[in-house]
Parts: structure tokens; C-alpha cells; sequence
């Protein structure tokens, strides 16, 4: 066998060197090629050669490379089967976007110098303008709106966790995260370089908005250390910590939210993990069962038997969903806890918005009562509603991050 090398031109149009045999028939080739882009078989229509500035067809797979006469300014050429007789609108849609997609990352071999790489190169069909479903229209309520300013083109890998928030969801969502707390490491705390197990002052904001929270006193949580997956963790000891910033104008008269936290209780019996003191954007445990309050009412698991799924000294990530626009509470208000969705009942009707009169949020307390005993490591609030693919993100990138 004498080894050589072919160029091929992939569906994304990006030409990739590839490593063959002389004694390699045109199947083993175009197979080779196929794989090494990544893409299902049934994407490739054929293979077209172009030889000397013309473009030929060889229908030949048995031949050998040598006997095929090819050389290495030879380029292969792929054609895309978009047979609409055999593949849905939807399929189509996709591995459109599939293949645009590579194009942006430039190519299977991720070349991020090339000039045909993009730094927003994951698509999101939801930020389409127009979305297929087989072959019919998919569910306006699932897609973006406004549509996204590089729709549907987003940051991060492919069917990869996210590393961070800002891969987790769209730029326009990003800009209405208005607190995001992150006790991993000391760099957002203060005191500045506080050791493990130290009482800390104020709770940083990583948000372009600086909603930093605060100690009320001396009654303050401390700052541990390679806790949960080797990151740290603010510990509040359930009779007097509690942090809080005020005023909080941005929580007034809001139609939508969307807000999460990571946290271990130690104690399941009136423990307030987070929430105002008009009781938005509330998540805590009521004589031993856990709870969501927002937008004037407290909702529960249906029947109450489990729980929650949330049981004492267990981490979890817990995610609430607030859409006041929608027209039944079960639309209006949604808990998930470790992506899991729960069924709740309701005290009242869901409002439109949240209360127009909140003046401070608090993490670990409510009202100078109900102090959470326990971890808590992260905390993130967005004054909108996130779509179900950024809960997603978040989520898993919240999975991810702290071992869940």
C-alpha cells in the first residue's frame, strides 16, 4: 500500500485534506471523507470529482485510487441530499443549520483562525423567524421573540454543556440577568481573599448591574472552600444569617421571570433559600415541604407527598419560570427542581405581575425570619422569560458546574 493525501470539499463547503491509500476504492474514500466531517451517511448525495478546473462524475466504487487516476490536486466534492420526497421540512431546516454550522466553526478540524470561522457559530432553531415541525409550522410559543439580533447563532459547542452562563443563553437574555451570584471561588466575595471559613461582608454581582448583596449586621454566613465539586459555597447556619440588597426597583411590576439557585439545605422546616419581602421570586420549605412564591401567590407539589423531590442534606438546582402574560397558572408559574418539572397547587391566582412595592431581596432569610440552614453556591435572576432552551442551558450548565 503507498499512502497519499486528497483534498475534499465538505457540504459546508470547507476543503479538508484527507489521508487515503493508493489501493483505497472511491467507497472507502468518499466513506473516509464522510466521517471525517461528521455528518449522517444519508446527508450525501453523491461525490463529484473536479479535475483541471472540470467538474466529473465517477460512478465507479470499486475502482482503486490508482486505478481512478486521481492525484493530489484532485478535489472531491460533496452534494447534499435535500430530497424533498424523502426528508420532512423540519429535516430539511436542520441539517441546513447543521451544516452552516460546521462552515461557521470551520470545519471538523475547528480551525479557529480561518477567515470563514465565526465566534457566534451555534445555532438555536428556536431563534428562527420560522421554525418546521415535520412538515408543518413548529410552536411559536418555544421560539425567540424578538428575534434574536444574530439569529439563530449563538455562542458555545454543539450539543456541549455549557461553560459558562453566557453560553447558556442569547445575548438579549443575557442582558436581562440581573443578579448572578457565584460563590465558587472567593473572587466575588468580600472581605477580598477571605480564607475558607471566613465570615464574609457582601455577596458580589457579576452582572453588568451590581446588585450586590449585603450583611445585615454581624449575623453574616461564611465562605467554605472546595465544598461541592471542589468549588466553594456560602454556609448560613439557620438562626440569624441573611443577606439582602435594597432597594430593588427592578422587581417591581415585572410580567416576567426567571430565576434559579444552587443549594444543600440542612433542614427542611421553614428554611427560605431566596425572595423579596413582598414574597417574589421566592424559594422555600414550609413545615417540611418546599415551595415557590411569586407575583402574590405560594404554590406547593400537588398532594404534597414528596416533597419536592428535595429532601435534607442533598444538593439540588432548583428553577422557577414566571410568565405573567400566560393564562393559566399552571403557564404562569413553573418549578423544576434538578430539571425536573413539579406539578404544584395553587393559593390564589397567579398575578400579571410581580408586586409593584417590593423594597429588598434576600438570600438565606425572609424577613428577618425563616433563616435558611445550609449551602448555598450560586444565584442567578433574570427580570424575563427564559425559553425552554435557555432554562436547558442554564440548567445543565448549573449540573455541570456543581456535580448534580
Amino acid at each position: 500500500m503507498s499512502a497519499t493525501t486528497i483534498t475534499y470539499r465538505g457540504l459546508s463547503g470547507v476543503r479538508i485534506t484527507l489521508n487515503v491509500d493508493t489501493t483505497d476504492s472511491l467507497t472507502t474514500i468518499t466513506n473516509a471523507a464522510i466521517a471525517d466531517e461528521g455528518f449522517a451517511s444519508n446527508y450525501y448525495a453523491d461525490f463529484f470529482l473536479l479535475r483541471d478546473g472540470a467538474i466529473k462524475r465517477s460512478t465507479d466504487g470499486g475502482s482503486t485510487y490508482a486505478a481512478l487516476g486521481l492525484t493530489t490536486t484532485d478535489e472531491l466534492i460533496a452534494v447534499l441530499n435535500d430530497d424533498p420526497t424523502t426528508f420532512t421540512k423540519e429535516q430539511r431546516q436542520v441539517r441546513k443549520l447543521e451544516i452552516a454550522q460546521l462552515k461557521r466553526r470551520g470545519g471538523p478540524d475547528a480551525d479557529t483562525g480561518a477567515n470563514f470561522y465565526r465566534a457566534f457559530n451555534t445555532y438555536d432553531i428556536n431563534a428562527l423567524s420560522l421554525k418546521y415541525a415535520g412538515e408543518g409550522l413548529g410552536n411559536d410559543a418555544e421560539t425567540y421573540n424578538p428575534l434574536l439580533p444574530r439569529r439563530p447563532w449563538l455562542t458555545g459547542g454543539a450539543g456541549a454543556v455549557p461553560d459558562t452562563v453566557e453560553e447558556a443563553v442569547a445575548e438579549t437574555t443575557l442582558e436581562r440577568l440581573q443578579t448572578n451570584y457565584d460563590a465558587s471561588t472567593n473572587t466575588y466575595i468580600k472581605p477580598a481573599s477571605l480564607s475558607s471559613g471566613g465570615t464574609i461582608t457582601q455577596w458580589l454581582d457579576q452582572s453588568v448591574f451590581a446588585h450586590n448583596l449585603n450583611s445585615g449586621g454581624s449575623a453574616r454566613p461564611i465562605w467554605v472552600d472546595n465544598v461541592k465539586n471542589s468549588l466553594g459555597v456560602l454556609r448560613f447556619d439557620g438562626v440569624n444569617d441573611c443577606l439582602n440588597i435594597n432597594p430593588v426597583a427592578w422587581l417591581n411590576s415585572v410580567p416576567q421571570a426567571t430565576f434559579f439557585v444552587v443549594c444543600k439545605p440542612t433542614a427542611t422546616t421553614g428554611d427560605n433559600a431566596m425572595g423579596s419581602d413582598k414574597g417574589d421570586l421566592r424559594i422555600y420549605s414550609d413545615t417540611g415541604k418546599w415551595k415557590v412564591g411569586m407575583a402574590g401567590v405560594t404554590a406547593g407539589e400537588t398532594g404534597l407527598g414528596t416533597n419536592a423531590n428535595i429532601t435534607a442534606n442533598n444538593w439540588y438546582y432548583m428553577s422557577v419560570i414566571y410568565n405573567g402574560t400566560a393564562g393559566t397558572d399552571a403557564d404562569r408559574l413553573k418549578f423544576r427542581v434538578n430539571g425536573q418539572a413539579i406539578t404544584l397547587s395553587y393559593s390564589g391566582t397567579v398575578g400579571a405581575t410581580t408586586n409593584s412595592a417590593n423594597t429588598k431581596f434576600e438570600v438565606g432569610c425572609y424577613n428577618g425570619t425563616q433563616f435558611f440552614a445550609g449551602d448555598i453556591s450560586e444565584v442567578l435572576v433574570f427580570d424575563t422569560l427564559l425559553i425552554t432552551p435557555e432554562v436547558n442551558g442554564i440548567e445543565s450548565y448549573l449540573s455541570a458546574k456543581w456535580g448534580i
